[in-house]
């Protein structure tokens, strides 16, 4: 298969898309989850279809990061 017949190829591997999981999981805010979506190159349609019970965590998330204080 070749690498632009298919858009997050690098989300194929069992290691990869576990420590993609893993981020957003742990991510404090919706803006840092965008952040992870870039860097992955997924669009936000692309991350609710494909991980709709990542997407439901993600709807309860604060939009900004919190601040430290």
């Amino acid at each position: 298969m070749d690498e632009q017949d298919c858009e997050s190829c690098h989300l194929e591997s069992f290691r990869e898309l576990g420590g993609f999981k893993l981020k957003v999981q742990l991510a404090a805010s919706k803006a840092e989850v965008t952040g992870i979506l870039y860097e992955h190159g997924l669009s936000e349609e692309e991350f609710s279809d494909r991980f709709p019970e990542l997407a439901k965590l993600v709807q309860d998330l604060p939009d900004d990061p919190p601040h430290l204080v």
